[in-house]
This record gives C-alpha cells, structure tokens and sequence, in this order.
C-alpha cells in the first residue's frame, strides 16, 4: 500500500476567496487597500452544531451547517492608507457555533421604570404597527421569537438568526435575518444565510452597510466610502430602497442620484493657464482717441464723417 500524497496546505486567505468568488483578489486591486487579513477558523465538528440545536431547540438550515462544518465563523478585515496612516475600515464577521448567543430580552434590573426591558419595549411599539401582508411580520423580544446573534456589527447594530412563532418544547423552524438598528427596530434582510453571505460579499464589509436596508439609510460618511470602493454597490442599494423613505429613479435607472455626492469637473477650464484665465476675465480697454468702429455702433453703420470749419480759400 502506497503512502498517501501529502495535500498542498491551503491558507485561510485562500480559502475564503474560492468561497467568495475572489473577493480578495478583488480587494487587493482596489487603490489604498492595503493588509488583508482572514483569520483562520477550523471546520464545526459536527456533534457541536448538533448539541447547539438541541440546547436551543431550534433546527439550522442546511445552508447554516453546513458553512460551520466548512469554517467555524468568519473574520476578515482589510485596511486602508490615508495621510500615510493605516486605518480600519472593512469587516466581514460571522459569529462561531460557539458564539451564536441568545439575544436577551432581560435583565437582573428589567421589568422596573428605571430599567425598561426589550419585552417592554416590543409591547409598546405593537401599537404603532399596521398590519400588512406585503411586510414580512417583525420578530417579537418575548417568548413568540427566539433570536441569535450572527454578527455584532461593532456596535452599530446587531445581525441576528431569528425564529418566529416559537412554542415552547417545539424545535423552531423557518429561520430569517433581520438587523436591529441602534433604535431597536427591526429591519428584515433575507430568509437565507446564503443570501445573506452573498449581500455582505457585495458590500465588502463596508462601515454601517447594513443601513442601506432600513429607512434610515447610510449616513453621509458610509455613503463616501461606498463612493469610493463600491460605488455600484450604492446605485443599487438606493434604487432597491424600501417604500420607507425610498428614493427610486423610476424615468432612467442610469441617471445619477442626486443623494450621492459626485465630484463634477469641467476639463476645458482644468488645463487653463492663469494667463489665459486672466486675459479672459478681464476685458480689453479701449486706447483714448480710438474711433468707433462699423461693430460698435448701433445698426452697423459708420457715422457721417464731420466737414472741417476751416475751408480752403480757391
């Protein structure tokens, strides 16, 4: 029995390009991106995704096991230089099996006026809700939901696995992805992780690219750096806006969006000298004693020429 090759050793780098479809490469070719990294993250062993699932009582999609089963979670983030200084700015992160929480909706000191909980929250926005069948149904704090932490966002909101319609001692079914924004409210993203993988792809982890899909929107920094890395990326975002707030370009999809700041430049006055700038600006002053030529006059015509007082005696 021969002994088995020994198979070339893949990076972590590697790995996550041929599952985004070179979005490293990509990245490498953008100006000023610069330090790359892609942490390295083994394989789920399987028992762990199966004693998650039973610990919470819910069933992961296929799609959602079987990308712990390939790498358990996912960090990848990317640098650029301004001004000779390096500064973060994407982020592509997914939390491992470990990791994937339940999102509280208590606390030790909730339930007092002092300190409200979320349940108390989601009670009283049920209020302001309209129902509406086109609008996917928003998931609840209490026990009507159960919710998961997929990504932290650093803080600028949370991506979450989200259960509804959850009895208790039932295994939940049907999972969706919603963000919560830093208001607490619900913004509905997709209904499959893979989705979900391909949008934050397209986005390139880009600072609040998550905005881009409520009726807040992307700020006016987020929407600087969509500008300068994934400017398409933005065009669509803006057109796929919900009715919320929504800002579509119904008579030409090409045309710009007045929302998105461009630089606009005029090349014939670029090149301009100051000389020539100068000499345009400032008009020609006529010489004292100069005649009026058949141009200045009014209708075109030269005056009659004056007879001299003076003649000449025959």
């Amino acid at each position: 029995m021969s002994e088995k090759e020994e198979l070339p050793k893949v990076t972590p780098k590697e790995v996550f390009d041929r599952l985004t479809f070179g979005v490293v490469k990509s990245l490498e070719k953008k100006k000023g991106v610069l330090d790359i990294h892609v942490e390295e993250r083994k394989p789920a062993e399987r028992h762990l995704v199966v004693s998650w699932e039973q610990k919470h009582s819910c069933i992961l999609p296929e799609d959602v096991k079987n990308f712990y089963l390939t790498m358990n979670g996912l960090l990848m983030t990317w640098k650029i230089k301004a001004d000779e200084i390096l500064m973060s700015l994407g982020r592509m992160e997914i939390n491992s099996i470990s990791e994937l929480k339940k999102l509280n909706s208590t606390s030790p000191t909730a339930g007092t006026s002092n300190n409200p909980s979320l349940a108390d929250i989601d009670s009283d926005s049920e209020t302001e809700e309209e129902e509406d069948d086109s609008v996917p149904v928003k998931p609840h704090f209490d026990s009507r939901s159960r919710i998961y932490e997929l990504d932290p966002c650093e803080g600028t909101g949370k991506v979450c696995l989200v259960f509804k319609n959850t009895k208790p001692g039932v295994p939940a079914q049907g999972m969706e992805i919603w963000f919560l924004d830093r208001a607490l409210r619900w913004n509905f993203l997709t209904d499959s992780f893979t989705h979900y993988f391909r949008m934050m792809i397209m986005h390139l982890g880009l600072p609040q690219w998550q905005y881009a899909f409520t009726d807040i929107g992307l700020s006016q920094q987020a929407k600087q750096w969509f500008n300068m890395y994934a400017p398409g990326r933005l065009a669509m975002d803006m057109q796929d806006r919900g009715p919320e707030g929504q800002d579509q370009r119904e008579a030409d999809p090409c045309s710009p969006d007045p929302s998105i700041p461009t630089n606009k430049l005029d090349p014939t006055r670029v090149f301009k000298g100051k000389k020539d700038q100068k000499s345009k600006s400032q008009p020609k002053k006529k010489p004292a004693g100069q005649s009026t030529t058949r141009s200045q006059v009014p209708g075109g015509t030269r005056p009659p020429a004056q007879t001299t007082a003076r003649t000449t005696k025959t």
